[in-house]
């Protein structure tokens, strides 16, 4: 294992604790995610979407106002920001040559299962009524924004509001039940996740509620109809078999899917990009992902 991996590796075990309580988790991430470079040209604002809700825009030099990369940030819908993954996020955009915006969704308990994802679907019908067209929109997220992402897609299909162009999940958590047998082949394996604390972090987040709804888990859900996705995972982690389900599912279901698994990297490696030559790579393909779904 090389030098960077192993830096990844340890990242979140010198940061964070999950036997720790919810409050002081959110104070560890935040700490943990300040320490993640951002470029000095990435230009950021913070903007008010309604009374309970704001948001972050980010743009690099090059990126095209017209079109708009909406990022929904992982931390298993309980800790996390937009500030936090605004590395991640603001050089995806770059990638795609998109500005990006990401919501600062409510979060469990206080905000428990369908909350965040409703106010992550309120994040998009404000950016159509913006004006932005949907066709130059594209939804991506991590872990739980993983989730959060294919739910936006199963929102604007049931709903009947016009799609975006294509969704990006990356090391998606979707299996809320921690069916697959990734969560226990990859247990001690993945730094990252384990069985312990995710199923903790899931009870949570869903507050009684059934682990096998398919808006709790995308994989249980019917997705015939959603737009063009691509999935990226990493061979060492827990969350590997439900990515592999989905795909399965998705391209049952007739939707067109690519799934890229990449050997040895952990849960949302992209994170990692100025350390690790493979999280670089899987930007610029999620970037040429964007440019191709956007005909761009």
């Amino acid at each position: 294992m090389y030098k960077e991996l192993q830096i990844a590796r340890d990242y979140f075990k010198t940061y964070l604790s999950f036997d720790a309580t919810i409050e002081e988790l959110r104070i560890q991430a935040d700490i943990m995610y300040a320490t993640l470079p951002v470029a000095s040209d990435i230009v950021f604002e913070t903007v008010q979407i309604d009374k309970n809700l704001k948001g972050e825009w980010t743009s690099s030099s090059d990126a095209r106002e017209d079109y708009v990369l909406y990022y929904i940030h992982g931390g298993a819908f309980i800790f996390g920001s937009p500030a936090g993954h605004r590395g991640e996020i603001s050089e995806l955009g770059r990638a795609g040559k998109m500005k990006t915006f990401a919501i600062d969704y409510r979060l469990a308990p206080e905000h428990p299962f369908p909350q965040p994802l409703e106010d992550i679907f309120t994040g998009y019908l404000w950016l159509l009524e913006l004006g932005y067209d949907p066709s130059k929109i594209v939804i991506a997220g991590d872990s739980a924004g993983g989730n959060a992402t294919i739910n936006l897609l199963l929102f604007a299909r049931d709903r009947k509001v016009p799609m975006p162009s294509g969704g990006i999940a990356i090391s998606p958590w979707i299996d809320l039940a921690q069916t697959g047998e990734t969560y226990h082949t990859r247990e001690g394996l993945d730094p990252i996740v384990n069985l312990s604390a995710i199923q903790k972090q899931a009870a949570v987040y869903l507050d009684g509620a059934d682990p096998k709804l398919p808006s709790a888990s995308p994989i249980f859900a019917d997705v015939h109809g959603l737009p063009p996705i691509y999935v990226i995972v990493g061979e060492a982690e827990e969350m590997l078999s439900e990515a592999l389900t989905f795909t399965r599912n998705a391209a049952m279901a007739g939707v067109h899917i690519q799934l890229e698994i990449w050997p040895m990297m952990i849960h949302n490696f992209p994170l990692w990009h100025s350390m690790l030559p493979e999280g670089r790579d899987a930007v610029k393909k999620a970037g040429e992902f964007m440019k191709q779904v956007t005909n761009s």
